[in-house]
């Protein structure tokens, strides 16, 4: 049957209208993961092992803004002219409130497509990154535009979904700078049984024996069954810094010490990671080889 998409039909009852959407990717007629458009942004919930069990957590009670796999930044300025000098606007694209004294922003979904391509799917979105409502911008100011593709491959061999995250951003109007800041780019939160806090194991790459640096954490998931998640920035040789904490997220973050600044009608910022959702307890030489496993040019 291979990969198959389709929106997530929930029958509510009458004046009862659903706060987000979701869309569902599917593999031989069972899920694999939800592309779900919540109220802030636009992220990965629910993400399956291919046995068929969850490793991500939506919204825990310790941090809601932790959405299972989400992309975001809680600095993000939009430098725009006024007169002889830029103002500074400054927007929080990561916590589903004011923080630091910066409003949220939303991420928002304007269009998808999948389709195959060889062995894996392509899922494409197109996503507005829009200010809250203020006075001058009843909307929101327009602040970037982003790309999203989602490369997912079944790795039969390691018992693993391989997804792939490479996230474009361009300046449609001023030019935006991002960072530095903690709080950025690609975030996992994977589910209470994994995170080490609740008795899972969590492990890095060795130093100087690996090719790439990655962060997983193992645990268990429901039914005496043990999954995990894997995360490394890709390619291999990007510079991102990382942080993973004993409550089970993991960040892999191109501008904890530099900001990154994206100028209109410049090529877009393009930053990739990679992730191994994974039953079993494979050990650090396989998570490394199915991280690496790239898929064959297209033709």
């Amino acid at each position: 049957m291979g990969f198959s998409l389709g929106e997530e039909a929930i029958e509510l009852p009458r004046g009862a209208w659903a706060a987000g959407a979701r869309t569902l990717l599917m593999r031989d007629g069972r899920p694999v993961l939800g592309l779900t458009q919540g109220a802030f942004r636009s992220y990965l919930f629910p993400v399956f092992t291919p046995a068929g069990f969850a490793v991500t957590s939506e919204s825990p009670a310790d941090h809601p803004h932790h959405h299972s796999v989400w992309v975001g930044a809680d600095h993000v300025n939009l430098h725009v002219p006024a007169e002889q000098r830029a103002e500074v606007y400054s927007y929080n694209f990561y916590v589903n409130d004011v923080f630091q004294g910066r409003a949220p922003g939303r991420i928002l979904q304007t269009g998808l497509e999948g389709r195959e391509d060889g062995d894996a799917m392509l899922l494409t979105q197109q996503l507005r990154w829009l200010g809250p409502r203020e006075w001058g911008a009843p909307d929101g100011r327009h602040v970037l535009d982003e790309t999203r593709v989602i490369r997912v491959r079944h790795l039969a061999a390691h018992r693993a979904f391989q997804l792939e995250i490479t996230s474009s951003l361009a300046a449609p109007a001023w030019p935006v700078s991002i960072g530095p800041t903690r709080h950025a780019w690609f975030n996992a939160r994977v589910g209470p049984g994994m995170a080490p806090i609740h008795g899972g194991r969590s492990r890095v790459a060795a130093p100087g024996a690996a090719r790439l640096a990655w962060h997983a954490c193992t645990g268990p998931v429901g039914g005496d069954h043990v999954a995990g998640l894997a995360m490394t920035a890709w390619p291999a040789a990007s510079v991102n810094d990382w942080y993973a904490s004993p409550w089970g997220v993991m960040t892999a973050n191109p501008c904890l010490s530099r900001a990154l600044r994206i100028e209109p009608g410049d090529a877009a910022l393009t930053l990739t990671a990679r992730l191994l959702v994974y039953d079993g307890q494979p050990d650090d030489d396989r998570i490394e080889q199915a991280l690496m496993d790239s898929p064959a040019p297209e033709a």
